[in-house]
């Protein structure tokens, strides 16, 4: 019963101790230097501490080991006192098996709940909750190091030696941090949305902003000039998918629809340029370099292998620095060429 509580004990003060860990890693000097700036002295504390990460994680490293070797001298004393003798009596098991097999009995639930209770349930609940963790744990931190200076300098400088081997420049977060720190505290607002939503567009798809089909102003092969000509005015749109039995097979150019049909002509079908054409799961990023290289302004979006909508270039700009305003969007050019049509 005694081993028992002590390891339950060291348990929990490996938990705290990858708490910590986590906590101090997890939490940016940005954040902590903008947190300073108002006032906040846990903030000032936890900064002093990264200003010296080695001091630190060495702190905590010296603890982890020392309690998870304790835990474990004193587990296998308990194994070999009370489950040997057991295994002896009831299985009449030779008392080196019982003594292996008493550890191992010992190891597997204590590895297992040294694992998930002791490492990855205080770590993940660290990065959900990093700064407030990290000021809760600063103090003891900060008061631990100070406890036991003489061994946590020797990690320190064995630490600052080994890391010191190893070229600067794969080691060095000052520039990546000068970033963050700007875009938390030098940029304005506008430029901080930009930035971010710059980050956030790495990770979206055609999917998340596309123009679903059903919403789509498109034009029939067999439509007449005139039925194409009401669509083009009733749309406002400048470009136009055009289908021919289901299946899109370019686009139109409203503007060169409206001259062409000064020409006289009525073959309109001829202005009909390619279509791009991307999947639904592409990256917007993709989306746009493909259609930058194939000087495009709009792409039919598929899925499998029917259409699903399209995605305009002004949309995946939309995306970045928000609503882009166009003459067009107040359908004045409509009113204007409805107005012609009736005459």
């Amino acid at each position: 019963m005694f081993e028992f509580i002590v390891v339950t004990i060291c348990l929990m003060i490996n938990a705290i101790l990858a708490l910590s860990e986590t906590a101090f890693i997890a939490v940016s000097k940005p954040t902590l230097k903008s947190l300073v700036r108002q006032g906040n002295e846990k903030a000032k504390l936890m900064l002093q501490l990264r200003e010296n990460p080695e001091r630190t994680l060495s702190t905590i490293q010296i603890g982890i080991t020392f309690v998870g070797a304790f835990a474990a001298a004193v587990g296998g004393a308990g194994a070999e006192e009370s489950i040997s003798p057991l295994l002896i009596h009831h299985f009449g098991i030779g008392e080196a098996m019982a003594e292996i097999l008493a550890i191992i009995l010992i190891v597997i639930p204590l590895t297992y709940a040294s694992v998930v209770l002791g490492e990855l349930v205080p770590k993940t609940l660290a990065l959900r909750r990093s700064v407030s963790i990290a000021f809760l744990t600063a103090p003891w931190l900060n008061l631990t190091s100070r406890l036991i200076h003489p061994v946590v300098t020797v990690f320190e400088w064995s630490t600052k030696k080994v890391v010191g081997l190893f070229p600067k420049e794969y080691l060095d977060s000052e520039d990546t941090e000068l970033n963050i720190g700007q875009l938390e505290g030098d940029l304005s607002p506008l430029n901080k949305q930009y930035i971010l939503n710059m980050v956030k567009i790495e990770r979206t798809t055609v999917k998340e902003i596309f123009v679903k089909w059903k919403d789509v102003v498109f034009i029939d092969v067999k439509n007449s000039l005139e039925e194409v000509e009401k669509t083009v005015i009733a749309s406002g749109h400048t470009r136009l998918p055009i289908v021919k039995e289901g299946k899109v097979i370019g686009i139109l150019n409203s503007k060169e629809f409206l001259a062409f049909q000064k020409t006289g002509h009525t073959d309109w079908i001829s202005l009909c340029r390619q279509a791009i054409h991307v999947q639904e799961t592409t990256l917007i990023l993709t989306a746009l370099r493909h259609l930058q290289e194939k000087k495009a302004h709009m792409a039919i979006v598929y899925n499998a292998s029917s259409e699903s909508g399209i995605i305009t270039m002004e949309a995946i700009f939309e995306e970045i620095v928000g609503d882009i305003y166009d003459e067009d969007d107040d359908g004045a050019i409509q009113k204007i060429l409805g107005r012609v049509h009736k005459f």
